[in-house]
């Protein structure tokens, strides 16, 4: 069989998880005798990452809210149609939804006569404010409302709820502004669109199955997958070893918490105890804030964009991962990797977390910022 993998985000320009499952997916097809190419963005020629076959198309960079919104399709689409013409792929398998690949991709790849599969990594598929919370401060149910979420659409501008709320009644009432009032209907019908469009739509949690149910689409469709494939974890024993090295694993961005960790370590100011964190810059802007409020703080150390190798030797040297993300994880990855070499770790409890704990992992769970502010003081 002949299979692309399309992505928005793939090595080497960037890493994370849903690179890494991307690459894992390719090599377990390729091990399954498929033919297999990744497509991705960017400007350089057809190449290959690890005996990988890689395709570039242009990336959609343009302001254009309706390109953005899924309105109407990017500008990269006719390059995407003649790379599937030319290849005649027998699955087309896409894990992003972005304006470098939205709705219309998959459209056309359906034209071709491709099966159509779809891995969800992110919770912005089907929620406007992109990460299941409500008005950025608790965990929502997923329903799309549409008064509810073009409030919260509306409070990501950095309005408070209350305005957002009035705003949102206002603008469904009188119809304006337009493109403001079908935001929630343009997310139901890149939604509906979707469910029509794929054979199958992958999932890696609970709490995404339900959402993607609720919200309309066929229970047939939906299929619960592992980030790990195949490989069983098994709790191990803990040793009762001290803790004097916790850590942060992942991409420097908002939704990650990480300056929630760096604010309660702060607070803490446990000299027994160093913060060490791997990142992966997405956001530099934010990234320059977490280093100006961590560079009084010795305990604090700093490792950017690591390689495979590199991170492997990282985790040899904790005693505990912190996953403080504020919005819903579909993994995350470094969960994981943690629980591979029987890390101990502390996370926000959001999604999944706690069935890990339930398995019978070493998982710590917090709630509040207060909550964890407690923890590492008692560590």
């Amino acid at each position: 069989m002949k299979i692309a993998l399309v992505t928005a985000y793939f090595y080497p320009k960037s890493t994370g998880g849903t690179e890494k499952y991307v690459l894992n997916l390719a090599k377990r097809f390729i091990s399954e005798l498929n033919e297999v190419h990744v497509i991705t963005v960017g400007i350089s020629e057809t190449n290959f990452y690890e005996c990988i076959k890689v395709h570039y198309v242009a990336d959609e960079l343009s302001n254009d809210n309706d390109i953005i919104s899924g309105k109407k399709p990017s500008n990269n689409l006719e390059e995407f149609r003649k790379l599937l013409e030319d290849n005649r792929y027998d699955l087309v398998h896409f894990h992003t939804l972005t304006p470098a690949f939205n709705i219309y991709h998959i459209q056309a790849a359906k034209e071709l006569n491709s099966a159509i599969h779809f891995t969800a990594h992110v919770p912005d598929i089907t929620c406007l404010h992109g990460d299941l919370m409500k008005f950025g401060k608790e965990p929502c149910d997923g329903a799309i409302i549409t008064k509810r979420c073009l409030a919260c659409y509306i409070s990501k501008k950095g309005i408070n709820e209350t305005l957002s709320k009035c705003i949102a009644e206002t603008a469904i009432a009188v119809g304006f502004p337009k493109q403001l009032v079908s935001a929630i209907d343009t997310k139901k019908r890149i939604l509906a669109t979707l469910n029509k469009l794929c054979d199958k739509i992958f999932l890696f949690t609970n709490w995404q199955k339900e959402i993607f149910l609720m919200n309309g689409f066929d229970f047939y469709k939906l299929h619960l997958t592992s980030q790990l494939f195949d490989k069983e974890l098994i709790p191990q024993k803990q040793s009762k070893k001290a803790i004097k090295n916790i850590a942060f694993v992942g991409r420097i961005s908002y939704e990650k918490g990480l300056h929630i960790l760096i604010d309660v370590f702060n607070l803490a100011n446990r000299k027994d105890l160093k913060l060490h964190i791997a990142g992966i810059v997405n956001d530099i802007k934010y990234y320059d804030e977490l280093k100006k409020i961590s560079s009084k703080n010795s305990n604090i150390y700093w490792d950017i964009n690591l390689s495979a190798a590199q991170i492997d030797q990282f985790y040899k040297q904790i005693d505990l991962l912190v996953i403080p993300s504020i919005t819903y994880e579909t993994g995350p990855f470094v969960l994981y990797e943690a629980l591979e070499r029987s890390i101990p770790v502390l996370a926000n409890e959001l999604g999944d977390m706690k069935l890990w704990k339930e398995k019978g992992f070493e998982i710590g769970l917090y709630n509040r910022k207060l909550e964890l502010e407690k923890i590492l003081n008692e560590l």
